[in-house]
C-alpha cells in the first residue's frame, strides 16, 4: 500500500455518536494521517495445575486519528474553511457574517461529534462519536499548520475504495510573513509560535455500546502559547517585569493577505508563565511559555478569516 494515496473526509454527526455514511463532500486535504485502534484486552488470572495463560476477554475499544491540515482560508470571505466543522469538533463555535467572515471562539457546550476516516489505499479506518484536541504551528516564512488528534466511541477497519468524485478547495496557504504580529502593543521579533487548546478528551463509559462507550467528551481545556522573541532591552519591552507582575496582554497575528485567504488571530489576555534563555543563530532569544485567559469567558482566542 502506498502512504501517499491516503484521503481523509469527516462529518459531523446529526445523532450524536452514531456513525455518518462518508461521502465525497466530506473529504478534506490533510498530511501525516495515522490511526490507531485500541481495545482493552482483560487478563484471567485463573489457577490450575499449570502454569499456562488462559484466552484473554476482548473488552472497550476506543480509535483515534490525527493529522495535520494547513491554515488557509475557503477563498471567499464569509464561507468557511474546509476544516471548519473539524474546529467545531475541538470546542469552537463557528459565526458567519455572510459575505465578510467566519469567525471561531472556544464552546463550552453543543459540541457536536464527528464521524471520520482514513482511507489508506485499500482499507478504510473509521471512527465514531469523535471530539478532538487542535495546535496551530505559526513558523517564519512557512505555511502555518493545524494538528488534529481525535478520539472516537468505536472504530472500524475493513477493505474498501477510496471515496470517488472528491474536489478538493484549490487555495493555496500563505506564508507566515508580514504577519502584523503584535503582543502587549510589542513587534516582537519572532520565529516560531505555538498555541495549542489544551482540551482534555476523556470517554464516557456505556455498557449499553458494543464498544463500552457512549462517546468521546470534552471534559476541559487548558489554551497555551508559546513562542521565541529575540531579546530586548528592558527599557524596549520588559519580559522578566512582565512574569513578574503577572501582566496579561493582548496578542494578535495575521496569516495571509488575499481577500478570502487570511486568517486573524487574536488573543485578549495572554499571561507569561516562564521564560528561558535560548539562542538562535547566534542572536539571544527567549523560550516564554503563557497561558491564554478569558475576558468574560469562551474569548480566550479567536480564529477570524476574512
Amino acid at each position: 500500500m502506498l502512504e501517499q494515496r491516503t484521503q481523509l473526509a469527516a462529518e459531523i454527526e446529526s445523532v450524536e455518536g452514531t456513525a455518518e455514511t462518508l461521502v465525497a463532500a466530506d473529504a478534506i486535504l490533510h498530511a501525516n494521517g495515522k490511526f490507531k485502534g485500541d481495545i482493552a484486552m482483560h487478563q484471567r488470572p485463573m489457577r490450575s495445575s499449570s502454569l499456562s495463560p488462559f484466552s484473554a476477554v476482548p473488552g472497550s475499544r476506543f480509535g483515534e486519528i490525527e493529522f495535520d491540515v494547513e491554515l488557509k482560508g475557503s477563498g471567499a470571505a464569509g464561507t468557511p474553511p474546509e476544516f471548519g466543522d473539524l474546529l467545531k469538533a475541538c470546542g469552537f463555535q463557528e459565526t458567519i457574517a455572510a459575505g465578510t467572515s467566519v469567525t471561531y471562539t472556544p464552546a463550552s457546550d453543543s459540541i457536536p461529534t464527528l464521524t471520520m476516516a482514513l482511507y489508506e489505499d485499500g482499507i478504510i479506518n473509521k471512527i465514531w462519536g469523535a471530539r478532538g484536541d487542535v495546535k496551530l504551528a505559526l513558523n517564519s516564512g512557512e505555511p502555518a499548520w493545524l494538528h488534529f488528534a481525535f478520539k472516537g466511541a468505536d472504530f472500524s477497519v475493513a477493505d474498501g475504495s477510496f471515496l470517488s468524485g472528491v474536489s478538493y478547495l484549490s487555495t493555496v496557504a500563505p506564508a507566515f510573513l508580514n504577519a502584523l504580529m503584535t503582543i502587549d502593543s510589542y513587534s516582537a521579533m519572532v520565529g516560531k509560535i505555538d498555541i495549542g487548546m489544551g482540551n482534555k478528551v476523556g470517554l464516557r463509559p456505556d455498557a449499553n455500546q458494543s464498544s463500552g462507550h457512549k462517546t468521546a467528551l470534552i471534559s476541559s481545556r487548558q489554551p497555551v502559547m508559546s513562542f521565541d522573541p529575540e531579546k530586548a532591552l528592558v527599557a524596549t519591552y520588559d519580559f522578566y517585569g512582565k512574569l513578574r507582575s503577572g501582566n496579561e496582554a493582548a496578542f494578535t497575528a495575521q496569516i495571509g493577505a488575499t481577500a478570502g485567504n487570511i486568517c486573524t488571530i487574536t488573543q485578549p489576555k495572554v499571561q507569561c508563565t516562564k521564560i528561558d534563555e535560548a539562542a538562535r543563530d547566534g542572536l539571544r532569544n527567549l523560550g516564554i511559555d503563557c497561558q491564554l485567559n478569558r475576558s468574560s469567558g469562551d474569548d480566550e482566542i479567536s480564529l477570524a478569516f476574512t
